[in-house]
């Protein structure tokens, strides 16, 4: 590695940690070659290689898939990605697996008593419609909240795009989006301050940087085909600051690390803006010119000293001072939030105060400059349609006027959950996980209270155990569509091989249940194709995302792409500083929202409720390279030898006043209930912190996969947008 000061932890701390480093699969601790798997069947003995993209992370791996015989014998990274460069992780790879597991749901399955009877895919079309229009008959005063959806995440965007005009044509607003448990938080914070709720700039202007700042972005097991861009930006010179708890192999592509108490980051970068304030360190003239609320963030900024901020973040003073002078020097410098910047009930301010960094030191727009989100943030065309959808700008275009009824706003999961609990939703389509949600077991009693639940899934698992009706879906290879990634980039995926048994994608679902419930209201759409046409038509900054171009092309096209012709839009979104707020400034005064400033998470031991102090450990949880949280890749048996169920990490010095040593089987406790976990010790994570890893689960058959979802002890505090799933107390007993 070019730089020095590496700091060396060890493999078998990486593997307990949770981080994959095996083989030629993923090697997030290694610089180069991450996660590059390479075709392994000889041509000569595959049919076909079909271009295709994986299904899970917003880096959207493009893939090359290999067919022998009309099934997919290997699958590996697309070498000519822009992106990647021929790198995925592990998750990917498992789907080759997945898709052909003895254990996967082929044909849509009835319950009938305690048994499931298989029945055809038409007949279980028609039962879900005639359940659907019964609700507006019975109810033709009050059908609006009866009927939920919690959304499609895997198929593809058509998917997204056509289940919403589905339900929201019908008059049935309550949709459940991804968002609310993911970046709801910093994508409505760069909403409200720069106008767009994504990232600012693309991952190759780190090349262009002095500064990268990783904020919570544990880039090696979250995205491990990125970690050569962040090494390649320190092989021209990049300073990489990594902020985070724990140290994890994203430490070893870092030349720094700050580790400040989970929660903590919003007082800590009101503090990095106090020094640049009172050291006369910002920039005076960008700040007139180009943001409003400069007095205000002053004001709220001017209590952080350096001292209160070391007691709240547990960072010593010399380096949050350190920190913000080599901010100020430096000219071009990149912030890449991660997503447990999102999760925690002050995240929107905490991202309002990330904005408000970048603005004093004009470093939100130009080459090496911005801010990056994990997900990049939702494509303009899905957002510019769905607002033409609730404002009812696409009568022609839908043939026929849709039901406007509650459309102002869909209320969130939220609204759902009390009308489940309240046994008021008739009608529920489960597309995803409930286990997502904190309180899990509280979520789970309001899918009860469901008079009939249709779930569109792959496995037996909790969510097929609840419904009435299961309609199992395609995976990656069995169905063609777009997605988006973290690049604002749109790639298309080529179907490989037929979708097995009655298996539907979900575009054909929601496009058939949304003929039979809309009539000929609904588009004439047949093909994912269509559906995306559809949405390129009545979205500026997708006119130039022609489907011919994007299924040449493996790296994928970022918008905003307004015209056919133009190359799509990498690095800065906001050139010339003009933001895409009413003034075209940085909006740093938001009057629904106050000031900037910062709180303890809800349940924190350190605030001041008196019932969290008896938890006084700090709850953490995060992703692991192997699996993606809450989801099938727990019925992977391959997965299976980097798994161990539930287990916590935790420093030598919190466990040393509890009786507990390495290896330990203890119960973590939150003041909903406990789980027993297998217990790490590790000088990784920040004393008095316990970490353990979102993806056990029940149902699997994988026993290393199984455990009990971490979900069901986590309290259901939520902030204006978006659901916390750290910071909050915690304790460890032994089993």
């Amino acid at each position: 590695m070019a730089k020095k000061n590496r700091i060396d932890i060890s493999r078998r701390r990486f593997l307990k940690a949770g981080a994959l480093a095996t083989g030629a699969l993923a090697v997030p601790s290694v610089a180069r070659g991450t996660a590059q798997v390479r075709g392994t069947a000889p041509p000569n003995r595959i049919d076909r290689e079909v271009m295709s993209c994986c299904q899970f992370c917003q880096v959207r791996c493009t893939t090359l898939v290999q067919v022998k015989d009309e099934k997919v014998v290997n699958v590996y990274g697309n070498p000519a990605n822009t992106w990647t460069k021929g790198g995925m992780c592990p998750k990917g790879q498992s789907l080759v697996e997945l898709a052909y597991s003895p254990h996967r749901l082929l044909y849509p399955l009835k319950r009938e008593g305690t048994e499931w009877k298989r029945i055809s895919y038409a007949a279980a079309l028609d039962i879900v419609a005639e359940k659907i229009l019964k609700v507006r008959e019975e109810f033709p005063e009050d059908y609006a909240r009866r009927v939920a959806l919690f959304a499609p995440l895997w198929e593809s965007h058509e998917s997204e795009i056509v289940a919403q005009m589905a339900l929201w044509m019908a008059g049935f607003p309550e949709i459940c989006s991804s968002g609310d448990t993911c970046i709801g938080n910093s994508a409505t914070a760069l909403r409200l301050c720069l106008g767009g709720a994504l990232s600012t700039t693309t991952v190759d202007e780190a090349l262009n940087a002095q500064t990268l700042v990783l904020w919570g972005a544990n880039i090696a097991e979250t995205y491990p085909p990125y970690i050569r861009w962040i090494d390649s930006a320190r092989e021209k010179g990049v300073q990489v600051v990594y902020v985070d708890p724990r140290r994890t192999p994203t430490t070893n592509h870092s030349d720094r690390q700050i580790m400040p108490r989970p929660g903590t980051d919003g007082a800590l970068i009101l503090g990095l803006i106090r020094v640049l304030i009172t050291e006369q360190l910002y920039d005076r003239e960008y700040v007139a010119r180009h943001v409003n609320g400069f007095k205000e963030l002053a004001a709220s900024a001017d209590s952080y000293t350096p001292e209160k901020v070391s007691r709240i973040t547990w960072v010593p003073q010399e380096k949050i001072v350190e920190l913000a002078r080599m901010l100020a020097k430096s000219k071009r410098t990149i912030i890449w939030m991660g997503g447990s910047l999102s999760r925690v009930t002050n995240a929107i301010q905490t991202v309002r105060a990330v904005v408000a960094l970048q603005a004093l030191t004009a470093n939100l727009s130009g080459p090496g400059k911005g801010i990056m989100n994990m997900q990049g943030g939702k494509p303009g065309g899905l957002e510019i349609l769905e607002e033409k959808i609730r404002a009812r700008e696409l009568r022609e275009t839908l043939q026929e006027k849709f039901q406007a009824r509650d459309l102002a706003g869909a209320l969130g999961f939220r609204k759902v959950l009390f009308g489940m609990l309240q046994k008021r939703v008739k009608v529920l389509l489960l597309n995803s996980s409930y286990r997502r949600y904190p309180d899990a077991n509280r979520v789970r009693t309001g899918i009860q209270n469901v008079d009939f639940v249709v779930y569109r899934g792959f496995f037996m698992d909790e969510e097929a155990q609840l419904a009435h009706l299961i309609i199992p879906g395609t995976m990656a290879f069995e169905s063609s569509g777009s997605q988006y990634g973290a690049q604002r980039q749109v790639v298309w995926r080529n179907r490989a091989v037929p979708p097995p048994g009655e298996t539907v994608e979900d575009w054909r679902f929601y496009s058939d249940l949304g003929k039979k419930i809309n009539k000929e209201a609904f588009p004439p759409v047949n093909n994912p194709e269509e559906i995306f046409e559809l949405v390129r038509k009545n979205a500026p900054t997708w006119t130039g995302l022609t489907l011919e171009r994007l299924k040449k092309d493996p790296t994928g096209i970022s918008w905003p792409c307004p015209a056919e012709g133009h190359p799509g839009t990498l690095g800065t979104l906001y050139p010339d500083n003009r933001f895409w707020t009413d003034d075209r400034k940085v909006q740093l005064s938001t009057p629904a929202l106050g000031p900037i400033e910062w709180a303890e998470p809800e349940g924190s031991p350190f605030g001041e409720s008196a019932e969290a102090k008896a938890f006084p450990l700090i709850f953490t949880q995060g992703k692991v390279v192997q699996h993606w949280q809450h989801t099938y890749t727990r019925w992977s048996a391959y997965m299976a030898q980097f798994s161990e169920g539930n287990y916590v990490q935790v420093n030598p010095q919190t466990a040393s006043g509890l009786g507990l040593k390495d290896g330990d089987w203890a119960y973590l406790e939150t003041e909903l209930g406990k789980i027993k976990a297998r217990l790490h010790l590790s000088e990784l994570i920040l004393p008095g912190v316990v970490w353990t890893p979102s993806y056990p689960g029940g149902s699997t058959p994988v026993k290393e996969n199984s455990g009990v979802s971490i979900n069901t002890i986590i309290p259901g505090n939520w902030d204006k947008v978006s659901a916390q799933y750290n910071g909050f107390g915690c304790r460890l007993t032994k089993a």
